[in-house]
Parts: structure tokens; C-alpha cells; sequence
């Protein structure tokens, strides 16, 4: 009942008092939820941004669980932590997020930053099929105790819709502030709401028939998640921000399968060309384009 009466207080307030009450959360480091290091998995999908209903609803099965981060950066911090050092030191982490190019690559048995070399600039992100051909054939090799793939959907853009507006039109704004965030569009009034979830749920039917060919390609334990969730209204707010307690923006899926490599799909690139990989890239202006503003 109090949950209930607090829900419908806050969503009464103006947007303007939510964000100062969620600009004072910033400041406190919250670390409590699951920590994907505490579970066994050979390969670990993180589908990002990615709720735990709407995964239900789509793909039909898993569990919730309570991220412990409510942004990329957030959770990376979280995870890669000092308590899990020879963890880290064993995984190799194939990351389309461009929040990666902060961590330290030491740490890692590998960080490859597939989101150098393959950003797509007319869809102003990294489509999955990279991230799919990199963790296959980085899970193939044997090399690493552990294998990461990060994929940037279901997270705006929304590649995986025809009917949403192109994201040429609502990324071609940005100036280094929020005018191309679609959850802050939605705030102003500038997006319809249903039409920006229904292609949020395209987006993950679109990288999830990626991870199926994950799914029939490697073998071991997979488990899928997200590294933080986004909220669709609850509370009156939309999207995701830092250090932010909501369940709505922190529950995430957590589907644990047991696979076999079937030689379905042969990836297009091979572990010489992963390990070769540096390319320069404008990380600021590819956070820009995914929606995120300066932390």
C-alpha cells in the first residue's frame, strides 16, 4: 500500500523535481544486486538496456535479476572489480559498448573493442552481427576461461524497427547535449511513447536471433542478461541514468542454457584479426549517437 501511494506521489511530480531527486541518488554508490563473477558461465551475452518483462514477453523464458548497475559505465565498474581479479584476467570481453575503451585492458585476458572497427555511421551504432562473429570465434579458440559478448541492443537506436522514425532523423540533432536521447524526445513530447517501446521490443527481436546463432555455435554454459535495465514511465521517468535504485531501471533477465556447438555459422573473422585490432575512433561523438550525454 505505502509502495503504491509513493508510486502515484512521484508520478504526479513534474519531471523537473524527479530529475533533482535523481541528480541527489548520482552521488551514492550502490552495489547491491547480482554480480555476474558469483555464477558459473562459459559465455556471457549482455543484451543492453534490456528489461526483464519485455524479454519474457519476447523470448519467453528466464528469471528476473537485480543488476547492479543502472548504466553501461556503472556496471562495468561493478563487475571488472578488484574482488574478481583473476576472473577478469581469464575473460575475454568483446564489447560494442563504447563505455569499454575506459577500463583497463590489462586486466583482461582480452578486450576487444568491436565497436572500433565496425560502427555503422548510417545506423549510428554497432549492429550485432560482429558482436556475434567475434564471440564465436573467440569462444571456438579455447583461449580464455570466460568469453563476454556485449551487444548494444536491445539499446537505442532501434535498428531492429521499419516503423519507427529512421535514426538518421533522430540522431542528426545531436550537439553534445540530450536533443537526440529518444526517452528524453518522449519527455518533451517529441516522440510518441508506444510507437519508441513497440520498436524498443523490434530491437530486441532483431539481436536476438543473433544470439540463437550464439546459442548453436559455442559450447558450454550460457547465460544471458543485461547490464541494466530502462525505465518505460514508471515513476515518471524514461531511460536510464547513474546510480538510480529503481527496480525499472535494474531488474534484467537471467536465462541460463546448456549448449552445444553445432557448426551452424562460420564467423567472418578470424582470432588473428580480433588480436590485430586497434583502430582510432571519436568515442565522444559514438556515445553521443547512442543516446548517452558527458557523466
Amino acid at each position: 500500500m505505502l509502495r503504491t501511494v509513493a508510486g502515484r506521489f512521484l508520478h504526479a511530480l513534474p519531471s523537473e523535481a524527479i530529475d533533482i531527486g535523481l541528480r541527489g541518488l548520482r552521488k551514492v554508490r550502490l552495489r547491491k544486486g547480482r554480480h555476474v563473477y558469483d555464477h558459473d558461465w562459459d559465455v556471457l551475452v549482455i543484451l543492453d538496456a534490456c528489461r526483464y518483462d519485455m524479454y519474457r514477453e519476447v523470448v519467453g523464458r528466464g528469471e528476473p535479476a537485480l543488476s547492479r548497475a543502472s548504466t553501461s559505465n556503472e556496471w562495468m565498474d561493478a563487475t571488472f572489480d578488484d574482488a574478481h581479479e583473476s576472473d577478469v584476467a581469464s575473460t575475454a570481453y568483446v564489447s560494442a559498448n563504447p563505455f569499454s575503451r575506459r577500463l583497463d585492458e590489462s586486466r583482461f585476458g582480452l578486450i576487444d573493442h568491436v565497436w572500433k572497427e565496425n560502427w555503422d555511421d548510417e545506423l549510428n551504432t554497432i549492429p550485432a552481427g560482429p558482436v556475434t562473429d567475434h564471440g564465436i570465434a573467440l569462444a571456438r579458440s579455447e583461449s580464455y576461461d570466460r568469453v563476454i559478448l556485449h551487444y548494444m541492443q536491445p539499446h537505442y537506436p532501434f535498428i531492429g524497427s521499419d516503423q519507427f522514425e529512421p535514426v538518421s532523423e533522430v540522431s542528426a540533432g545531436l550537439k553534445g547535449d540530450d536533443t537526440g536521447n529518444v526517452w528524453h524526445m518522449i519527455e518533451r513530447g517529441e516522440v510518441d511513447a508506444a510507437d519508441a517501446i513497440a520498436a524498443y521490443y523490434d530491437n530486441l527481436r532483431y539481436v536476438y536471433e543473433y544470439v540463437e546463432t550464439v546459442l548453436e555455435n559455442v559450447d558450454g554454459t550460457v547465460t544471458i542478461t543485461a547490464d541494466h535495465a530502462n525505465a518505460l514511465g514508471e515513476w515518471n521517468t524514461w531511460g536510464h541514468r547513474a546510480y538510480v535504485p529503481f527496480r525499472a531501471v535494474r531488474e534484467v533477465p537471467w536465462d541460463v542454457r546448456e549448449c552445444t556447438d553445432e557448426r551452424t555459422y562460420d564467423p567472418a573473422v578470424s582470432l588473428a584479426d580480433i588480436r590485430g585490432s586497434d583502430a582510432d575512433a571519436d568515442v565522444r561523438e559514438r556515445l553521443r549517437s547512442l543516446g548517452y550525454v558527458d557523466e
